[in-house]
């Protein structure tokens, strides 16, 4: 590949740098504010002007809008208007639920929608600053003036405060843009460099951009819109670490307007020691990851708090997809699509099950912690009719037996017999769909170290298991040494009786009981085996 690419789709509408063209909305009062210029002497955020209003009038609004001229188009599915707003005397504005900051777009100044985006009770305010404001015009608006017709052509934002200001021009909206708003990664590799958060952050930062989409921050990175990790056209290689990712306020947009997505089958994704977290669970868009397509994709030592649903995807033989060591906190619902998990914490999702699972002989090792109301594994079609390992996992505050109450550990979906192996672990609860049946059976690993007297390791030896009857239950011709023997909890408490062949050494047989639980591999069950002096000196 080349060196790591960072763009992005937005629009841009004005950059506030002259008052041409720009004027109050007139509908419901939103003019009762004062006059308004182009200011570079007073406060801007992006290029070198913003435009400024004065802010003299109790309880009223101001408002500043920009006409296009004609009808943008809108800003397509998922996406929003990006308005940057300022509002210099903070103590006096507004809140978020009276208004404090509005975006307004309509197709007149007397005709428009707004929608309210913030206020002094939400973040940056009340210690205020500039803050890019977004707004999606299919969500129900808070305000309407008059009738809006279908063009969008005026765009802007408005403030409503309660105390007015006795001087200066408080009040200022900078650069505008609308479209789906991503931030665009393509591209990266070893001798370029990999493409990172601080990559696009710099140029996102740069004063004449100001994308509002992924911003350095105090303690990390504020973002909002979608991250695009590879596209059609390019894939990319996305290697970072140690990054806090904290996903911004915006309530009043889609759903899916803050996303991860990951495109392109020939995309690299490693993150290592990421932490997303949403800022204000008071939110339209908490964040969702989806794998458009099946890359390369490692996720260890990350941590995702508050978000949406995620989404992997793997194609057998084509890709690899590995969460490990990663907790999922009050997200939505996992969907598997082949990832691997292992030494994962799941912790009180948000959804009727934690993981819609294809294939639970990769989730290994993994903490599930239910809210209350929640399956821990959903088990879909994809299970029918097989057997598999379920390894190392613990289950807590889920149903103690089986049932249907919905929180079940277990849920068996798949809509046919499943038999289930529970490696390193208890017996979880199981709620069985109609046309679904499950066997739970308790899997017992018991490890063995074959000696001689001396405490050397034993090899070539040869190595069988037969239960009371003779009949044999394990067997190798050729140990190392080191033997692990799994068997069903069925059979805990029957006898076992152990036998050892070497040329080297006397016949070893030895009768034991089937433990109850597994043992250590560093803790095996150790044979000793005394030397045959006959063979040794014939």
């Amino acid at each position: 590949m080349a060196a790591p690419s960072y763009t992005e789709d937005l629009n841009d509408l004005n950059d506030a740098d002259a008052d041409t063209d720009w004027a109050e909305f007139t509908g419901n009062s939103y003019n009762a504010q004062g006059a308004f210029a182009a200011d570079n002497a007073y406060q801007f955020i992006q290029g070198n002007t913003a435009i400024t209003q004065i802010c003299t009038k109790d309880a009223s609004v101001g408002s500043l809008g920009y006409n296009n001229g004609a009808g943008t188009g809108g800003h397509g599915t998922d996406g929003a208007y990006f308005v940057w707003q300022t509002y210099g005397t903070n103590s006096n504005l507004g809140t978020y639920a009276q208004g404090g900051f509005r975006i307004v777009v309509g197709s007149s100044l007397a005709a428009f929608y707004a929608w309210y985006v913030g206020g002094v009770d939400k973040a940056p305010y009340p210690y205020g600053g500039w803050t890019c404001n977004v707004a999606n015009t299919t969500i129900t608006p808070d305000d309407t003036a008059g009738a809006p017709g279908a063009a969008e052509q005026y765009i802007g934002g408005a403030i409503y405060v309660t105390t007015g200001s006795n001087k200066g021009s408080p009040h200022g909206v900078d650069a505008i843009r609308y479209g789906r708003g991503s931030a665009i990664f393509e591209n990266g590799d070893l001798g370029n460099g990999y493409a990172t958060i601080s990559g696009f952050a710099t140029l996102n930062d740069n004063i004449n951009n100001r994308w509002g989409l992924i911003q350095e921050t105090s303690g990390g990175y504020l973002w909002q819109g979608r991250m695009l990790l590879g596209t059609d056209a390019n894939p990319v290689d996305f290697r970072d670490t140690n990054k806090n990712i904290f996903i911004k306020w915006t309530p009043k947009v889609t759903d899916n307007f803050n996303l991860i997505e990951i495109q392109n089958i020939a995309s690299n994704i490693e993150m290592t020691g990421f932490t997303f977290q949403v800022l204000d669970i008071d939110t339209a868009s908490f964040g969702r990851l989806l794998m458009s397509d099946p890359a390369d994709v490692a996720i260890d030592q990350c941590t995702f708090i508050d978000m949406d649903t995620f989404i992997f995807d793997t194609t057998t033989g084509v890709n690899t997809v590995e969460i490990t060591n990663t907790t999922f906190r009050r997200c939505g619902e996992i969907t598997q699509g082949g990832a691997t998990f292992d030494s994962c914490s799941i912790l009180n999702i948000d959804s009727t099950s934690s993981i819609q699972a294809d294939n639970i002989d990769v989730i290994t090792n993994c903490i599930f912690q239910s809210d209350g109301l929640n399956h821990a594994i959903e088990l879909d079609f994809n299970h029918a009719g097989g057997t598999y390992n379920l390894t190392g996992c613990t289950f807590t505050g889920y149903a103690s037996i089986d049932g249907s109450t919905g929180n079940e550990a277990i849920y068996n979906n798949s809509g046919g017999a499943v038999t289930i192996y529970i490696v390193d672990g208890l017996i979880p609860s199981v709620r069985n769909e109609v046309g679904s049946s499950t066997t739970v059976i308790l899997a017992i690993d018991w490890y063995f170290e074959i000696q001689n007297t001396e405490g050397t390791v034993v090899t070539n030896a040869e190595f069988r298991i037969y239960d009371s009857n003779d009949n044999e239950l394990y067997g190798v011709e050729t140990s190392d040494g080191t033997e692990k023997y799994t068997f069903s909890g069925t059979l805990s408490g029957n006898l076992a009786r152990i036998v050892v062949l070497s040329l080297d050494y006397l016949y070893f047989t030895q009768t034991l009981t089937h433990p109850s639980a597994s043992n250590s591999a560093s803790a095996p069950v150790v044979i000793s085996l005394s030397i045959d002096r006959v063979y040794d000196n014939p």
